[in-house]
């Protein structure tokens, strides 16, 4: 038990990792192409990732030492079958005496046939029920990914070790793609509480007509990643230089301004699709559905990078003032800081309010006269 136990337990450590990097591009895959992320969708792609990495694992785990592996570690069985002949040999089964019969549980290579046959069978249930294969297709792919793992075991693991360290089985070959078949057979019964593909497309569609928080925010880290990049390299440049800017409300201005040209200028010639918004299928339009000028974008985005997002620096540097004035220069920075933060807390308040509201945009959308529409058709 230990034997199989190890490999799931792997996998379970690798799989968060795995998990983490796959995230990012499945939601930009799932707003672009159905404009919404269903719970029971998201649970069937992981519970298919990690039982790939499972069933990865169980073919190349154990590893053995590499001084361990000889030129006679392993080799190449091609005769068909031989694994049940080799059962049928060492089972002590007799045919007419059916209280033998029990024997045959008690055999390693029945257990190794069994075994062959249920690693491949999730994946035809997989094949058939989300990926919507006919059965020749599962018969090819489960087929196509058994020699995979034959052929990873006679490579000795790409070359890693340099002698196979595992035998090359035909009959692992045979039980494999049996296995997949029958999980393609088995698909009704093992699936049937589980709403069907076509009914979760339709149910994402429809969601996705309106543009959620989540998916508008998504675009924006994209945007902000490809327009920041410029400036991350210099001040990779110029580290120390880092330090003393990010609260320098002269140098925060400036990338708030340099922000608001880019998009503003990006938005306007693509006709309201940014990078991040083409990649999550949206695009801004005016709420009067008339062609949004250069200076309406400019509006939206000044409020976003030089009104609401930088406030928080504008305190602290208002701050930093009152501490180091006197008189009435004193109480005009205690009262311009007092703005700030209320505007930075309202500010965060209208994006709370906006995240639980299908229908509520944030503050620059509504002051400007413009939203997100769906484009996924």
């Amino acid at each position: 038990m230990e034997i199989y136990l190890k490999p799931i337990i792997s996998a379970c450590y690798v799989f968060p990792v795995l998990a983490v990097l796959f995230t990012l591009p499945y939601i930009i895959y799932e707003y672009h192409k159905y404009g919404s992320i269903l719970v029971i969708r998201t649970g069937i792609v992981y519970t298919f990732i990690f039982y790939m990495l499972t069933s990865y694992f169980m073919t190349i785990l154990p590893l053995p030492p590499i001084d361990s592996v000889t030129p006679d570690s392993a080799c190449m069985l091609l005769v068909p079958f031989d694994a049940v002949r080799r059962v049928a040999a060492t089972a002590d089964v007799i045919i007419s005496e059916p209280s033998t019969y029990i024997n045959i549980f008690k055999c390693g290579d029945f257990w190794q046939i069994e075994f062959n046959i249920l690693l491949l069978l999730p994946f035809g249930v997989y094949l058939r029920y989300y990926f919507k294969r006919k059965w020749w297709q599962v018969l090819i792919m489960s087929f196509a990914y058994s020699l995979f793992f034959e052929l990873t075991q006679l490579s000795g693991l790409y070359g890693i070790y340099p002698y196979p360290y595992r035998f090359f089985e035909v009959d692992d070959l045979i039980c494999n793609t049996l296995g997949g078949m029958l999980g393609f057979v088995m698909t009704p019964v093992l699936v049937f509480m589980l709403p069907k593909r076509e009914r979760m497309d339709e149910i994402a569609y429809k969601r996705g007509q309106v543009v959620s928080e989540f998916r508008r925010a998504v675009a924006w880290i994209i945007d902000i990643v490809v327009i920041m990049i410029p400036v991350a390299i210099f001040f990779a440049i110029d580290r120390a230089r880092f330090t003393n800017v990010i609260y320098d409300v002269r140098y925060v201005v400036c990338m708030a301004l340099y922000i608001t040209i880019v998009f503003s200028l990006i938005t306007r010639i693509t006709s309201g699709r940014t990078l991040g918004k083409a990649l999550v299928n949206v695009k801004l339009v005016r709420d009067d559905d008339k062609n949004i000028g250069f200076f309406r974008l400019s509006a939206r985005y000044l409020i976003l990078y030089v009104v609401n997002l930088p406030m928080p620096v504008y305190a602290y540097n208002l701050y930093q003032a009152a501490a180091n004035t006197e008189g009435w220069i004193r109480w005009l920075c205690v009262v311009g800081c007092v703005i700030c933060i209320i505007t930075a807390i309202c500010f965060i308040i209208d994006f709370i309010l906006c995240l639980f509201s299908d229908t509520r945009n944030m503050i620059y959308d509504r002051v400007t006269g413009i939203t997100h529409v769906n484009m996924v058709r």
